[in-house]
C-alpha cells in the first residue's frame, strides 16, 4: 500500500528512478562491504602465513640442533666407550708388564729378590686326548752370585677318588717315555711334562720337593704346594 502511495505522488518514473538509485545504492555497498571482508581475509590469511613461516623455521632450527646434539651425543658415548676399553687395555698392560718385570728382576737383579730357588710359575693345560694335560713349569734361581744350580724335582698328585682322598706321583702319571724332572740351570729353566689322570680322579694340589745342590754340594731344600684349579686358571688365562 505505501508504495502505490508513492509511486502515485512521486509518479511512474520518479518513483522507479529512486527505486533503482536504492537497489544500486544496496548492491553497492554489499560490493564494498564484500571487500572489505575479503580485504581483511587476505589481511589474517597474510598474518596466519607469516605466523607459519615463523614456526617452519623455529621447527626447522629446532630440529636442526637436535640432530646436532644427537650427533654430539653418539660421539660422547663412543668415546666413552673407547675410553672405557683404553683404560681396560692399559690396566692388563700394567699387570702383564708388572709381571714381566717382576719375572726379571728375579733374574737379572737378584739384590731386588729374596735368595733362593723357586717355582716361579706353573701352567696345566689339558690336551685333546681325554684326562691328559701338559705341565709347564718356570724355575728360577736368584742370588747375587750366580752359579750353576742342580736337582730333580719330586711331585705328588693329591685329590679323590670314590670319595676317598688318594694321591700319585708324578712318575707313575708321566706318559711315555718317561723322564725325570731333572734341572741344571744358573738364570731359569722351563721344565715340561705330560700326565695322564686315572678314571675318577679329582686332583686338588700338587706338592713339590727338591734338593738343590750347586757345586756338588747341597745348598738347601725347596718344598711348595700349589693348587690344581690356580694352575688351570693360570695357563687358561694366558691362552685368552
Amino acid at each position: 500500500m505505501k508504495l502505490r502511495k508513492y509511486r502515485e505522488k512521486l509518479g511512474f518514473v520518479r518513483f522507479y528512478s529512486l527505486l533503482l538509485i536504492i537497489i544500486g545504492f544496496v548492491f553497492y555497498a554489499g560490493f564494498e562491504f564484500a571487500n572489505m571482508n575479503q580485504a581483511n581475509l587476505q589481511a589474517q590469511n597474510r598474518v596466519l602465513n607469516k605466523s607459519l613461516g615463523n614456526v617452519s623455521s623455529e621447527n626447522e632450527r629446532l630440529q636442526s640442533q637436535y640432530n646436532v646434539l644427537k650427533v654430539e651425543l653418539d660421539i660422547a658415548q663412543l668415546t666413552q666407550e673407547h675410553t672405557k676399553q683404553s683404560i681396560q687395555d692399559s690396566v692388563e698392560r700394567e699387570q702383564t708388564l708388572k709381571e714381566q718385570i717382576l719375572f726379571y728382576q728375579r733374574i737379572m737383579a737378584p739384590e731386588m729378590t729374596q735368595d733362593g730357588f723357586l717355582v716361579q710359575r706353573m701352567e696345566i693345560l689339558p690336551t685333546l686326548s681325554e684326562r691328559n694335560y701338559a705341565i709347564k713349569m718356570i724355575l728360577l734361581q736368584h742370588e747375587n752370585i750366580k752359579a750353576v744350580i742342580k736337582g730333580e724335582l719330586a711331585m705328588q698328585i693329591h685329590g679323590s677318588a670314590h670319595g676317598k682322598p688318594v694321591s700319585f706321583s708324578i712318575d707313575a702319571l708321566q706318559d711315555e717315555p718317561k723322564t725325570p724332572l731333572a734341572f741344571a740351570f744358573k738364570y731359569f729353566q722351563v721344565i715340561d711334562t705330560s700326565i695322564t689322570l686315572p678314571d675318577g680322579f679329582m686332583p686338588e694340589r700338587l706338592d713339590i720337593n727338591t734338593d738343590v745342590y750347586k757345586y756338588r754340594k747341597k745348598r738347601g731344600s725347596y718344598t711348595t704346594t700349589i693348587k690344581w684349579q690356580e694352575a688351570l686358571s693360570e695357563a687358561q688365562s694366558i691362552l685368552d
